[in-house]
């Protein structure tokens, strides 16, 4: 079965998009193209209600599922969601203090020269302060001024002819930060339209959500979760990875 496709507009999502499961607390792997949670479109169906139904359909009831927090539409990879009230708090918490470490990986175009291709042993820290929302089109925006501030640790893992393979530690959450950042520094991420990165040969935004590492909201113990490289990536780097050297 796949692991998610779509029938009579709602998505279904199959049991092997979780990644981790217990007591307090349930992670996913989100496919991209799918909302997080429930917009002004009451149509338009999101990861919350499809992973409500699969629960529901194996457990008879769907139980306690609060939304964590939420990735970009287009982006895939881990979703946290909590199950009990009691680890909404610590879980929500985690997110909002910066005691979660979030790696991601991304494809994206390369210029001459390439300004990410001494950042394989040295991340290079990439500070910005941007405006949510303020661009064309939604675009968030780098301002010099009365922005958020914002920061990514960004490194070139692989480089094929003028493609790269990007890893991307954001310790920070702005709206689009990752995209932004990337194109900010000539290296928009293929797929994505918005920010630069169209290709006729991408059929979707190329970031995907590799890792998530937080405290778990009931030990206190770190807990690492993965998604598996999606197939756009892999097809794209043999050799990748989903632990970096």
């Amino acid at each position: 079965m796949a692991l998610a496709s779509c029938y009579g507009g709602c998505v279904l999502v199959s049991l092997r998009r979780i990644l981790f499961e217990d007591a307090e607390v349930l992670a996913v792997d989100k496919p991209p193209g799918l909302v997080c949670h429930a917009t002004v479109d009451r149509t338009r169906d999101h990861l919350h209600a499809a992973m409500q139904r699969l629960l529901a359909e194996r457990d008879g009831d769907p139980g306690h599922l609060t939304l964590v927090h939420r990735l970009d539409r287009d982006t895939s990879g881990v979703v946290v969601f909590s199950r009990h009230p009691d680890a909404d708090g610590p879980l929500g918490d985690a997110f909002a203090q910066r005691r979660v470490d979030k790696r991601y990986l991304a494809a994206v175009r390369l210029p001459d020269p390439d300004p990410l291709s001494a950042t394989a042993n040295a991340p290079l820290e990439v500070r910005r302060f941007l405006a949510p929302g303020k661009g064309p089109g939604g675009r968030t925006a780098v301002v010099r001024s009365g922005g958020q501030s914002s920061c990514t640790f960004v490194r070139e893992l692989e480089r094929i002819a003028d493609m790269g393979l990007i890893e991307a530690r954001p310790t920070t959450g702005r709206t689009h930060q990752i995209r932004v950042h990337l194109a900010d520094l000539g290296c928009p991420i293929l797929g994505d339209t918005l920010y630069g990165g169209d290709d006729p040969n991408v059929k979707r935004l190329l970031l995907h959500a590799a890792t998530l590492s937080l405290p778990h909201p009931r030990t206190g113990r770190p807990l690492e979760i993965s998604a598996p490289p999606p197939r756009a990536l892999r097809n794209r780097f043999g050799s990748l990875r989903l632990t970096p050297p």
